[in-house]
């Protein structure tokens, strides 16, 4: 049996001096090294002093038939070495020279119950390599194992990632708590993630990174409030096993798996050959109970650019319609403004804030009878700005939250408090679509508290947010993208269930997809200004025929 070694790091009192001793976690591994995801939240727990690891390397479970997988082996080795990120989420680390202060014991104490130096709180098995029931008894607050896959396929829960990039959907991974007190896994936390359309290990890094941070934080909330983070344990979903979860693909499913991926690989450059995509903008006038139904008015940019993100108010008899505009020759948006008149004649756009890096998402409000926005930057804060001279003249008034990637922030005031949702990445994520952040404060001002279980929502298919919250027959509805096929795909609308410093529900009733024409192939903004609803639309059209309409156009005026 391999040796047990022991961390030991001084405690580090946090800024409520707590007096109660670090976690003992028992890190469950396959040999001298773990992933880097892995190694970083260790590390993390420990630098905090919320937890000493310990790590037990345990000899993994061979899989049988290695020929009949020989070309599954050999694609992930191929799609590591064309794929990697950086930083690099599955990178192994050397435990001997990264973590150099231990002590031995033998893991059969753990398992026989007899006594040792250390009781164990936490037992780390993330990819279950030992039997939870051997543990279970062993742990104080169980054994935390990680779930990967669609519930009821057998074939993403054996491979992770895999067969969701073969079959173009989402990447589902759940941190689950076996635990004497209760009869089924408990889910701790639920990932549904963004999958890339040609590697998994692309993905994965996406979802490991994700994994790291939630393993991290939920281990600090337990040493934190032990009392608290149990009761929200009894309270989380079960956990639906299948039995008999298939192995590895075959030779032969690799074969067809292969097949599928290099025709992708060939439409996708296709596409990208023949057409070129740029985003619109739509509105329509009256009032519907169903969000962007019926046919729109359609405002579309030059060739050169395009415009996103709209954001319409009304004053007097016309809608000015804030919204990003992005020339492709810089690459860099900033906030114009569009004018619709009631006659529905349209007017500009006029450039109304512009800094030295990319802005957009122009979240337009009013407040003590004062014009504000909050638009998305890449300044890593989230900016306030005042309106001098409406509707072109803005003032920066104050940096609301510093030292942060924020995406799509959205402002609401809801039960007399008001609230900020955006989404924020994880540390080593690329892609910003699924994380959904939540502040609070007494007024848009600040100063702005994070939400106790931040990220409220992991779902790339409903968290990062798609536009202003409305209320209907007095209930809150949230629009939300869903990123899952592609960036800006559709729209979700969720009905706010519950919302405090402490909890936050939600659940989806409509969506808005699109299917109205072949040409149109996202959405991913949706608001609404009295009686005009705007929209913004992912818009195909074809190259060649662009071209050839622009020399007839040529050819008409010169015989003009």
């Amino acid at each position: 049996m391999a040796p047990l070694l022991l961390l030991s790091r001084p405690r580090i009192e946090t800024m409520n001096e707590k007096s109660h001793a670090p976690l003992r976690l028992l890190l469950v591994t396959d040999g001298g090294t773990i992933p880097n995801w892995l190694f970083r939240c260790i590390t993390a727990v420990q630098e905090c002093g919320a937890a000493t690891v310990v790590l037990a390397p345990h000899a993994a479970r061979g899989e049988g038939g290695l020929l009949r997988r020989l070309l599954f082996s050999l694609y992930r080795s191929m799609d590591r070495h064309w794929f990697r990120r950086v930083p690099d989420a599955i990178a192994p680390v050397n435990l001997k020279a990264q973590l150099r202060e231990y002590r031995s014991v033998d893991l059969r104490n753990v398992l026989t119950g007899t006594p040792v130096a250390e009781q164990v709180d936490v037992v780390l098995d993330p990819f279950s390599l030992t039997s939870d029931a051997r543990f279970s008894d062993r742990s104080t607050y169980g054994v935390w194992s990680l779930a990967f896959g669609r519930r009821g396929d057998p074939r993403t829960e054996a491979t992770a990632g895999f067969w969701e990039v073969i079959d173009g959907t989402s990447t589902e991974t759940r941190l689950c708590v076996t635990s004497r007190a209760f009869e089924a896994k408990r889910v701790l936390y639920c990932s549904v993630a963004p999958t890339d359309r040609r590697s998994v290990s692309r993905g994965l890094n996406h979802v490991y990174w994700k994994i790291s941070a939630a393993l991290a934080r939920n281990i600090q909330r337990l040493w934190e409030d032990p009392a608290a983070f149990v009761k929200r344990l009894k309270t989380g979903a079960p956990l639906d096993e299948t039995d008999g979860a298939s192995a590895a693909p075959n030779n032969l499913e690799m074969l067809r798996a292969w097949t599928c991926l290099v025709r992708r690989y060939a439409s996708d450059k296709w596409m990208s050959t023949l057409y070129r995509k740029q985003w619109v903008l739509a509105y329509q006038r009256g009032a519907s109970d169903s969000p962007a139904r019926g046919a729109f008015q359609t405002l579309s940019p030059p060739i050169d650019r395009y415009w996103a993100d709209p954001f319409p108010i009304r004053v007097g008899n016309d809608w000015y319609i804030f919204h990003e505009e992005l020339p492709f020759a810089t690459g860099k948006g900033r906030i114009v403004v569009t004018v619709v008149d009631g006659a529905g004649k349209a007017v500009g756009p006029i450039p109304v804030l512009e800094q030295d890096y990319h802005m957009s998402y122009p979240f337009v409000f009013q407040w003590d009878g004062e014009w504000f926005m909050i638009p998305q930057t890449a300044s890593r804060r989230i900016e306030l700005y005042h309106c001098l001279r409406f509707p072109s003249q803005w003032n920066l008034e104050r940096v609301l939250i510093r030292d942060i990637t924020a995406s799509d922030p959205t402002l609401a005031c809801l039960h007399g408090r008001w609230w900020l949702f955006a989404n924020v990445p994880a540390y080593g994520t690329t892609w910003h679509h699924d994380e959904l952040h939540l502040f609070h404060a007494d007024s848009p001002l600040g100063p702005w508290a994070p939400h106790r279980n931040n990220p409220i929502k992991s779902d790339v298919r409903s968290a990062r947010p798609a536009g202003r919250i409305f209320e209907r027959d007095g209930q809150f509805y949230r629009p939300a993208q869903d990123c899952s096929q592609r960036y800006g795909y559709a729209v979700s609308i969720n009905r706010i269930l519950s919302l405090d410093p402490e909890t936050y529900q939600e659940v989806e009733v409509d969506r808005i997809v699109p299917n109205g024409s072949p040409n149109v192939i996202g959405v991913h903004t949706f608001n609404r200004a009295d009686d005009m609803t705007v929209i913004d639309c992912l818009v195909r059209s074809n190259k060649i025929s662009a071209f050839l309409r622009r020399r007839r156009d040529m050819v008409r005026s010169l015989h003009l």
